[in-house]
């Protein structure tokens, strides 16, 4: 839906109820700043088949030279979803190592993320890092699972083959967020169990250990990628 001028934004950021900031994170050349041609081109800002070619949001001379992003880039984008109108700022971050400074600012500042992943390259270690950035900030992600059309074009897949590599693309993003949800009940149960020997006992006998780990206890169905749970975009 296209901005109708300079007052509708006005009054859709005195509404901060609606203001939603959103960044965009992955791994090198996976196609963050595309899609962000694609989220602005249904705006209205720019033609959708300048999509992709553009890259809008590389606006300094030494990104366009260069074809990867280096510095944060943000855009106000509106979405109306039945009779309520929203605000997205949308951050474009940059997916080279040397950047990740950048990385984190745009994490912090946001209240979700859209995780972009090459369908062909799959889970890559800065994709690693941004989701454990996006983990720490306690920011909900979406998975994009990007240029699906590289498993045709290139390595002519079947569909029996790009269903298996597609699956396993979504396991391996899953066992890394897994990881990232043990290492956190296991750090609040070290911290209780700190806090627990601090205080004075008043018996040697009262006390009680309990060595499990905690994990069956926390309700973890919200916390993985999953098409079904419609936090899966391909």
């Amino acid at each position: 839906m296209v901005l109708s001028g300079v007052d509708k934004m006005i009054r859709l950021q005195k509404n901060t109820a609606n203001i939603r900031n959103i960044c965009v994170l992955a791994h090198v050349d996976h196609g963050k700043t595309t899609l962000a041609d694609c989220l602005i081109s249904s705006n209205g800002i720019i033609s959708s088949r300048l999509a992709g070619k553009l890259r809008y949001m590389d606006s300094r001379e030494d990104e366009q030279v260069r074809g990867i992003t280096m510095k944060s880039s943000a855009i106000s984008l509106h979405y109306a979803e039945g009779h309520e109108e929203y605000l997205i700022n949308l951050i474009d971050s940059p997916g080279h190592v040397d950047f990740s400074s950048e990385v984190s600012t745009a994490v912090r500042i946001c209240d979700g993320c859209i995780i972009v992943v090459d369908a062909v390259e799959g889970v890559c270690p800065q994709t690693q890092a941004v989701l454990r950035q996006a983990w720490l900030e306690n920011i909900r992600p979406v998975l994009v699972i990007n240029k699906i059309d590289r498993l045709i074009v290139e390595l002519k897949f079947t569909p029996q083959e790009a269903y298996s590599h597609l699956k396993n693309i979504l396991e391996q993003i899953n066992a890394l967020t897994g990881t990232l949800f043990t290492s956190k009940v296991l750090e609040e149960r070290a911290e209780r169990e700190t806090e627990s020997q601090a205080k004075p006992h008043s018996e040697q006998g009262e006390q009680v250990y309990d060595w499990s780990a905690g994990l069956e206890d926390v309700d973890d169905s919200q916390l993985y990628f999953s098409p079904e749970q419609g936090n899966v975009v391909f």
